[in-house]
């Protein structure tokens, strides 16, 4: 599983999942709802019945790509060079 380092303008640095998201595979829309993503959520617990779960399923690959993105809109920037990389190999940014 490879990892993102993201750092904000006041020097707070998050170490980020990219990839599979096995957590949201065992745990589903919880794992958004404790990550704070309530739009997921509401989206997780409206289609995920309506598409007898494979809504839910396609979600194990996007779902740490959100999360990574969500922290890019907050002003979290890569850490290295490596990072950024990364995030641009992932299809995360340009």
């Amino acid at each position: 599983m490879a990892k993102v380092k993201l750092k904000n303008q006041g020097g707070v640095v998050k170490e980020l999942k990219v990839g599979f998201s096995w957590t949201t595979f065992f745990f589903g829309g919880w794992v958004a709802m404790f990550r704070g993503q309530w739009g997921e959520v509401a989206k997780w617990f409206f289609l995920n019945p309506i598409t007898l779960g494979f809504w839910g399923l396609a979600q194990c690959w996007t779902a740490n790509k959100k999360t990574v993105i969500s922290y890019i809109e907050k002003g979290y920037e890569p850490v290295t060079d490596n990072d950024k990389t990364l995030l641009v190999q992932k299809q995360i940014v340009a």
